[in-house]
C-alpha cells in the first residue's frame, strides 16, 4: 500500500505516533507536541509506509551500510536494510560487559560509509553521539535521514558536524497537513509555532 506525506502524517497521528499534549521532553523543556515513533512496532503496514519514503530519500545517497540510532529508529532500519538489500549494524547503548565486548554489532570496515536512520531530531544529541561512535570505529558518516526535524536547531548542529540531514517532514508542515485533515484546530497549530520559535537549541546547549 503507497500513502502519500499527506496520507502518513495522519496515519501517524491516527495510531498516537504524534500526541498533542503538555510533556516535558527529554531535553528538560516542555512541549505541546510529542511525536514518539515506537508505537508504530505494533503497525506493520504503517512501519512498511514510512520506511518506503524514507527510502525515497535515500535513493541518491551513496551509503554502504545503514546504522539505525537506539532504540526508536531500529525497526525502521531493519525495513530499510530488507527492501534495499543494504547491510546493517546496530549501535549498542551500552558497550557489551563481556566476549567481544563491542559497542557497534555487525560487520564492517574502516571507511565505508554509513547512512544514519533516525525517528525525531530536536537538538541532534542523540544522532550525533551515534555519529560520533561510527566515525570512531573508521566508517565515514555524512548523511542522516529522518522522519522528523522539529525546526528546533538539531539540523544545524548536525549540519556543523558534516552531517547532511534529509527529513520526511518537517514539524511545520507536518501540523499543517494534520491541520488540512481536521485533526489539529487553529488554536493548537498557533500554540506549535510559537512553541518552534522559542525553543531553538545550538552548539553550546545540552544536546538530545
Amino acid at each position: 500500500m503507497t500513502s502519500t506525506l499527506q496520507d502518513l502524517a495522519v496515519q501517524l497521528f491516527d495510531a498516537g505516533a504524534v500526541r498533542l499534549e503538555d510533556i516535558e521532553a527529554k531535553v528538560g523543556r516542555r512541549t505541546p507536541i510529542y511525536f514518539d515513533l515506537r508505537v508504530i512496532v505494533s503497525h506493520p503496514k504503517l512501519m512498511v509506509a514510512v520506511s518506503h519514503q524514507l527510502e525515497k530519500l535515500i535513493k541518491d545517497v551513496h551509503h554502504d551500510m545503514i546504522c539505525g540510532v537506539p532504540y526508536a529508529a531500529l525497526p525502521l532500519a531493519v525495513v530499510i536494510s530488507i527492501n534495499t538489500d543494504r547491510p546493517m549494524i546496530m549501535k549498542r547503548k551500552e558497550t557489551k560487559l563481556y566476549a567481544t565486548k563491542k559497542l557497534l554489532e555487525g560487520v564492517y570496515q574502516k571507511n565505508q560509509t554509513c547512512l544514519v536512520v533516525e525517528d525525531v531530531v530536536t537538538s541532534g544529541g542523540s544522532l550525533l553521539e551515534t555519529v560520533e561512535t561510527l566515525r570512531k570505529e573508521g566508517l565515514i558518516v555524512t548523511h542522516a535521514v529522518i522522519v522528523l526535524e522539529r525546526e528546533q536547531g538539531g539540523a544545524s548542529v548536525l549540519e556543523a558536524n558534516g552531517i547532511t540531514v534529509k527529513s520526511l517532514f518537517t514539524l511545520t508542515n507536518l501540523v499543517r497537513m494534520l491541520h488540512k485533515a481536521g485533526r489539529i484546530d487553529n488554536d493548537t497549530v498557533e500554540l506549535i509555532f510559537d512553541h518552534i520559535k522559542e525553543c531553538q537549541f545550538g552548539t553550546k546547549d545540552n544536546l538530545e
